[in-house]
């Protein structure tokens, strides 16, 4: 199928035609077709091509050349502007760079090429009164970039293409000191690079410490201790530590009458473990002041606390919490933190490595036979039998796989036990960089294959977990 371009009127070679470039002349002919594109239509699954050629001119009376009106297609491209735009506008979605190949006849590298040339989105002007910094790996130039964030309407200001401190001061002083002045708080993570920059670059700002970061101090501490009472227990106790970390360090009063018996029996095996998770407690409690002077009195109960214990990597953590508690207090006092720019830095992470070409997706199905005796009873009236659910769990992938394309990778699992803990060991097992379940279970099957666990495996999950209702 031949397309025209939209301009000079094309005909075989001599044909005349108007003079639609602003040219000095009324008449022209073709001078040649140069080579042709190709490129597939916009139906999905067709083995459509558009064939078309670009035709050039020139003028009868000074000589002068030009090609005819293309607005579809750039110059020097074989593939319209649209289909372009579509590639770029795909890798926000979780789909391999296979994906693309396949799909438009064309190289990675070329797929590649065209999101690099792709332009960036036009960068806001103006910083926000509440900003954040962090940094994140992008693979693009430097290792590390640096992002700067609005709170307030959470939308992204600014990314530095590398975290050297010449660039990043820069770029930050680039922005005129009126606007410099007006930012009121800077969140960032503990990092004395970043409390730096803060200071020097945004004076009228109070700095905010990230309330996830600080926590994780407690978090840490809490399983490096954990980490050397399991290796010491003989093998008959080791099988209570078995998913231990995320009881641990789960809020006590979140955790279900099962996870608390669970604890309880966790903690009877070492005293050193026992208190450190009362001051991995009580340090999440100083979080929850109300004021300024509760924070004072819950910082110096825990201060206490920690030098009576006298655990290594407790007073490491105290040594940090005193450094930065003026920022720490800030971030609980203005409820800013760094959780949508950790979602941001995540979704990129996310995307770049589903984006490479040996990305691959496991489809799992978990079955409880404890916890489902009712949902069995149902699935057996249905013709099933609880001793044949595993062989109709895999019929039921198998058929689910015909559902899924050929440039996708994909294997199913079925495995056994409480779908909620199975689900974040598998991840965990594959280093999966993604979860997506459903929020909710849609029929007996279903609900044996997933149960209510959504709210469990997002607490728990090492990965970011994407719900799907």
């Amino acid at each position: 199928m031949r397309h025209g371009g939209g301009g000079p009127q094309s005909g075989g070679r001599g044909a005349l035609s108007a003079n639609t470039n602003g040219g000095c002349c009324t008449e022209s002919k073709q001078l040649r077709a140069t080579a042709p594109s190709f490129f597939h239509g916009d139906i999905p699954d067709a083995a459509l091509r558009y064939i078309y050629k670009n035709r050039r001119y020139r003028y009868r009376e000074c000589g002068k050349t030009f090609s005819e009106d293309r607005s579809f297609i750039d110059a020097y491209q074989r593939m319209p502007r649209s289909v372009i735009e579509k590639i770029v506008h795909a890798h926000g979605e979780l789909v391999s760079a296979a994906h693309f190949v396949r799909r438009h006849d064309i190289s990675a590298t070329t797929v590649m090429r065209h999101f690099a040339r792709a332009k960036p989105q036009q960068e806001s002007d103006l910083l926000d009164t509440v900003i954040s910094m962090d940094e994140f790996c992008g693979n693009v130039g430097a290792k590390y970039q640096v992002v700067i964030n609005d709170l307030h309407n959470r939308r992204c200001c600014n990314v530095i293409d590398d975290r050297c401190a010449a660039s990043i001061y820069n770029r930050l002083l680039a922005y005129p000191e009126s606007e410099r002045e007006n930012v009121m708080v800077v969140s960032i993570d503990l990092s004395p690079f970043f409390h730096k920059l803060a200071e020097e670059c945004f004076p009228n700002a109070e700095i905010a410490a990230d309330k996830f970061h600080a926590v994780r101090l407690a978090n840490n501490a809490l399983d490096s201790i954990r980490k050397e009472v399991q290796a010491g227990l003989p093998s008959r106790d080791k099988k209570w530590f078995r998913n231990a970390r995320h009881i641990l360090l789960g809020r006590e009063p979140k955790l279900s009458l099962n996870e608390r018996c669970k604890l309880a029996k966790i903690l009877s095996f070492s005293e050193a473990l026992r208190t450190a998770h009362a001051l991995k407690e009580e340090y999440y409690r100083i979080f929850d002041s109300a004021d300024r002077k509760m924070f004072k009195e819950r910082l110096h109960d825990f201060q206490r606390h920690v030098q009576m214990a006298n655990l290594a990597p407790f007073i490491r953590v105290l040594k940090t919490t005193e450094q930065w508690k003026e920022e720490i207090w800030n971030g609980i006092r203005t409820g800013y933190n760094n959780g949508f720019t950790e979602g941001c830095n995540n979704t990129i992470k996310v995307l770049k490595r589903v984006c490479a070409a040996d990305a691959e997706i496991t489809i799992l199905m978990v079955i409880d036979y404890d916890a489902h005796i009712s949902a069995f009873e149902q699935v057996s009236m249905s013709g099933y039998l609880p001793a044949e659910l595993k062989v109709a769990a895999y019929r039921f992938l198998a058929e689910l796989m015909h559902e899924i394309p050929r440039s996708v990778h994909a294997h199913t699992r079925v495995e056994e036990g409480d779908p909620a803990e199975v689900t974040v060991a598998v991840a965990a097992e594959e280093e999966s960089h993604l979860i997506v379940m459903g929020s909710r279970g849609f029929g007996t099957f279903e609900r044996i294959a997933f149960g209510s666990v959504s709210t469990h495996v997002t607490r728990h999950a090492h990965c970011p977990v994407l719900l799907a209702k």
